[in-house]
């Protein structure tokens, strides 16, 4: 059996926020089943229907109900986020650069096939320059990159969409932007009645799963709190076009995650 990899991207653009966070989703499984029967099980079609984070989900309880289907993939998945300013040309660079950057920090290129999907929108033909240095600086034996890709057919697109979506909500609370309360809920390990911020329950369920060096071992450490995954370079990029409040901010939220007990 060869031994796969599939990596999806999609980005969360916040202009308002002076950000723009993409993420890819990194996977050894295809999604478009798995996806598929999800949105099947939530009464939607899905040959003609997706998931979309940018719609009201108080408004559509499908598409909530979809989102609640679709994060049991994430616990299987290892994620990388770039983080750039508001601006499409610098979005696009660092996409590239993020990417190739994951690929080595990961040894991605090790699989014995890697497929990336691309959402649409980033190179919108094979002349582009970024694209170009991209093709250039990966392993195209091991490795099969695929642009303009449509997020109804590459249903694990749709994944990266969710990722990205939390990430910058994340990011967004951790800048002072986004002040929600919800309720701890069953299954949580707190009283259900219990008010948490969006920002903290986000985090506790995507927070093993980025890109990192592995935490140290619990049974050799005297304080709880130093069970912490280094995310660093393996799972975070931040352009250099960022303000300084974003540069640093991306990076507290995102260069390492503390992996011990919450509750």
């Amino acid at each position: 059996m060869i031994n796969t990899g599939f990596l999806y991207f999609d980005d969360s653009k916040h202009p308002k926020a002076n950000f723009y966070l993409g993420t890819f989703v990194f996977l050894r499984s295809d999604m478009n089943d798995a996806i598929g029967d999800c949105l099947d099980q939530c009464g939607l079609d899905p040959e003609n229907d997706e998931f979309k984070s940018g719609v009201h989900m108080e408004s559509h309880p499908e598409q909530k109900a979809l989102r609640e289907c679709m994060k049991q993939f994430i616990s299987g998945s290892e994620i990388g986020v770039v983080v750039t300013s508001p601006n499409q040309d610098d979005f696009k660079k660092s996409v590239s650069l993020s990417l190739i950057q994951f690929i080595e920090a990961n040894q991605l290129d090790h699989i014995e096939k890697l497929e990336i999907f691309l959402d649409e929108g980033i190179y919108k033909s094979d002349s582009d320059p970024d694209y170009e240095i991209l093709k250039s600086s990966i392993n195209t034996d091991r490795v099969e990159l695929n642009i303009e890709q449509d997020s109804k057919l590459v249903r694990g697109i749709q994944l990266a969409d969710l990722t990205s979506h939390t990430c910058s909500i994340m990011l967004k609370e951790s800048l002072g932007l986004l002040n929600k309360q919800v309720l701890a809920g069953e299954n949580s390990g707190y009283d259900p009645d219990t008010e948490i911020g969006i920002g903290f329950e986000l985090w506790a369920g995507i927070r093993h799963n980025f890109f990192s060096s592995p935490p140290p071992d619990p049974n050799e450490l005297n304080n709880q709190l130093d069970i912490v995954a280094e995310v660093g370079k393996k799972g975070l990029y931040v352009s250099n076009s960022c303000s300084e409040k974003i540069r640093k901010t991306s990076e507290q939220r995102f260069g390492s995650m503390y992996l011990g007990c919450i509750h």
